[in-house]
């Protein structure tokens, strides 16, 4: 012990610095955390109107097809929520952090076997994607004119220039 530690009673080595940085080095540190708190898939945005019906399973497929390209958190979050009956194939896909994602998806499902049809899909923020898209059936304009909470974000899935899809992915810290 120092001169200074006996007068000043410290104990050489404590050092109040060194317990707090231990102290934060015990502590469990966060971790990013996402889950979904709206889904909603419309088959038939536009009503009965010719062609633009499409089965929630090939929704659900073309959404997937899209993402798997890109393995992000929320990415597979999405993927795994989807249960995606069918394994398209995307391609032309490409990604920007502004936009979204977009890919040209190969149906090959129902009356598609043999003739597959190739769909234009779009996921992304609801200003960007709405821009590309017919009028929003009522229960997607729903979700995206509703107050959305901070850590929240609104995706939708347009096909063929058509939104069927909306989602609200919800991020937490814990």
């Amino acid at each position: 012990m120092g001169i200074f530690s006996k007068l000043f009673g410290r104990k050489s080595g404590s050092n109040p610095q060194n317990s707090t940085v231990s102290a934060r080095k015990g502590a469990p540190s966060l971790t990013e955390h996402f889950s979904i708190t709206d889904l909603v898939i419309v088959p038939a945005p536009l009503g009965k109107v010719s062609g633009t019906v499409l089965d929630e399973g090939v929704i659900r497929s073309c959404i997937t097809a899209v993402l798997k390209n890109q393995g992000t958190k929320v990415n597979n979050l999405i993927i795994d929520e989807m249960k995606a009956p069918f394994d398209f194939l995307s391609t032309g896909y490409s990604h920007n952090t502004e936009r979204g994602y977009a890919a040209v998806v190969r149906d090959n499902s129902g009356d598609n076997t043999q003739f597959p049809k190739d769909r234009r899909v779009l996921i992304g923020g609801a200003s960007y994607v709405r821009r590309a898209t017919t009028d929003l059936h009522p229960d997607i304009s729903e979700i995206v004119n509703r107050d959305l909470a901070v850590d929240s974000t609104l995706h939708l899935a347009a096909i063929d220039g058509i939104a069927y899809a909306a989602i609200v992915i919800k991020r937490e810290m814990k």
